[in-house]
């Protein structure tokens, strides 16, 4: 079997709203014009632990990091990853959907403060990177994860390509980290 050009990876967690955001997710991904695809679902640990679970399981060449809360908005998504690849990495934009209603179009921005928290780039669900030696998030992190990540991408790669298109539905509600942590856990990160 060739390898798949895509692997989108998806770390899960217990919580109880799972059956939905999965089936969401799965959905969205059947949906999709480009089909060159793995799905690589987890569930291994803390969110750290389990994303780099997922990379470390992924096959194709490029690995679309996906939560499971989150789900690809476009039916061009994954077109858009491959169109837009230039062998580094890229972020594309993200609609936030409360169950309800679709609310804050984000665009995915740089700047030179990503890695210390001023995150302009969005969720790890709009990220995509090279499968070649691939950088795994920092396990002792969980609330500035992403942004740590964004800025070792940043070495390695420099700028993202960024993808002006609302390609990602970002899940958001009480289950989210942000709405989990205290200000005081947040705040250790920072330091």
């Amino acid at each position: 079997m060739s390898r798949p050009k895509i692997s989108v990876c998806v770390p899960t967690h217990g919580i109880p709203e799972k059956d939905f955001f999965l089936k969401r997710l799965e959905d969205s991904l059947a949906k999709q014009t480009f089909q060159d695809f793995e799905l690589v679902i987890t569930e291994d640990g803390k969110m750290a632990e389990n994303s780099n679970s997922a990379i470390k399981k992924a096959k194709g060449e490029i690995i679309k990091m996906l939560y499971m809360d989150d789900y690809l908005f476009s039916p061009y998504a994954l077109q858009n990853i491959v169109d837009n690849y230039e062998g580094t990495w890229l972020a594309s934009g993200c609609l936030h959907d409360d169950g309800t209603t679709m609310f804050n179009a984000h665009y995915p921005t740089w700047n030179d403060d990503v890695k210390y928290g001023k995150n302009t780039i969005g969720s790890p669900s709009v990220i995509a990177f090279p499968n070649d030696n691939p950088l795994l998030f920092d396990e002792r992190m969980t609330w500035l994860l992403d942004c740590h990540l964004y800025g070792r991408l940043f070495e390695r790669y420099g700028h993202p390509t960024l993808i002006n298109k609302l390609d990602v539905g970002i899940g958001v509600g009480p289950h989210q980290m942000t709405n989990k942590l205290t200000e005081e856990e947040k705040a250790i990160e920072h330091t």
